[in-house]
């Protein structure tokens, strides 16, 4: 999987995201009564952001981690000097943008690089695979929710018209009321 099927990845996550904020958002205003909708909204703004806030910093770990183990294993079999390693090590903070060290001969330049970028986009591919399984997990669990949300109200709403129909019979008939 390369760097245009990782790009593709996220264009379809991003409008995958486009529709489901949306519909969270109306599913959160849409669940209390009218007088309650300003706190609602407030409270879906502040969990909104608190998940962005984790989110730049879980993922950006996981990137981190992703990024760091992939090129420390594509490095290890290259004949590389001590201070070229321990360059490499201290640039890692800097992920696709490490320089690669001067002085190495022209093909372990062309393949320290090619490890550098090959390791951003492992780590990038494994950030992206994370968000899409939050966005599916999340979009599941509210499909749930509204659904046990539905059958409780199917469910008062035929306790509603058994009602309704027992006190309209009631009505039509107030002799049958003295033989219940």
């Amino acid at each position: 999987m390369g760097i245009h099927c990782s790009a593709t990845l996220t264009v379809v996550l991003g409008i995958g995201l486009s529709v489901l904020v949306p519909a969270v958002t109306t599913v959160a205003l849409n669940s209390v009564e009218g007088k309650h909708s300003g706190l609602a909204s407030a409270i879906n703004n502040a969990f909104s952001q608190t998940a962005a806030l984790l989110a730049i910093a879980v993922l950006g770990v996981l990137m981190f981690v992703t990024f760091e183990s992939n090129l420390d294993g594509r490095l290890m079999d290259l004949d590389l000097p001590s201070e070229a390693r321990q360059q490499l090590e201290e640039e890692k903070i800097n992920l696709a943008a490490v320089e690669v060290p001067e002085g190495l001969e022209a093909e372990l330049t062309t393949t320290v690089e090619r490890a550098v970028d090959e390791a951003f986009v492992s780590g990038y591919r494994v950030v992206m695979l994370a968000a899409a399984t939050l966005a599916l997990v999340s979009a599941l669990s509210a499909a749930l929710l509204i659904e046990s949300k539905k059958k409780g109200a199917r469910g008062a709403s035929a306790e509603i018209m058994t009602f309704a129909s027992s006190s309209r019979l009631d009505a039509e008939h107030p002799a049958e009321i003295h033989k219940r």
